[in-house]
């Protein structure tokens, strides 16, 4: 059996919604781990995550049938899951922390797995802002380029580029310190 693309998987689960969902269990399974982290890591509640997972499928098969190819599916559903999560904060207040933060080591560019150094990147992480935290999340956990962060944030490349390099020198200060 021939492994399909992602255009032509999309192509097939368009064709063949609503009455078939078993490609599109197929097309959106190797994005679930990466979606909840990020949703986990935004909302830092597991709970909140889970529901705003949730409605991004429930959002993404409702509207996948006028999905155009102007962004990549993995930037559309990750734009979906950002709205979702802006959605989720407005509705509750929020304040547990998710440890999986293995994913904080490309931020500074650690070597090798430091358990403090982990601990301290996360404790920064939730203290910065809600933009500047998911322009982290959306680059290191979910692995997007700045062009689709920028798509997804609603600003420009350079903007994305120059919140990063700043969260990335705050950060870096703030672990020598």
């Amino acid at each position: 059996m021939t492994t399909l693309d992602e255009r032509q998987l999309v192509a097939l689960v368009q064709a063949n919604l609503p009455y078939d969902t078993r490609l599109f269990q197929q097309l959106i399974t190797p994005y679930l781990p990466t979606l909840k982290g990020y949703c986990a890591k935004l909302l830092n509640n597991q709970s909140d995550a889970e529901d705003v997972v949730q409605e991004t499928i429930i959002k993404i098969l409702t509207h996948l049938k006028n999905f155009k190819w102007a962004v990549s599916f993995k930037a559309w559903l990750f734009k979906i899951a950002h709205n979702e999560c802006i959605n989720k904060i407005r509705d509750r207040r929020w304040d547990t922390l998710e440890n999986n933060d293995e994913y904080l080591e490309n931020i500074i560019g650690a070597e090798s797995t430091h358990q403090d150094l982990a601990t301290a990147l996360s404790a920064l992480m939730v203290n910065l802002s809600f933009s500047d935290r998911n322009i982290m999340l959306l680059r290191y956990r979910t692995e997007l380029e700045f062009q689709e962060i920028a798509d997804i944030c609603n600003l420009k490349i350079s903007a994305v580029k120059m919140r990063h390099k700043r969260v990335v020198e705050f950060l870096k200060g703030q672990l020598r310190e």
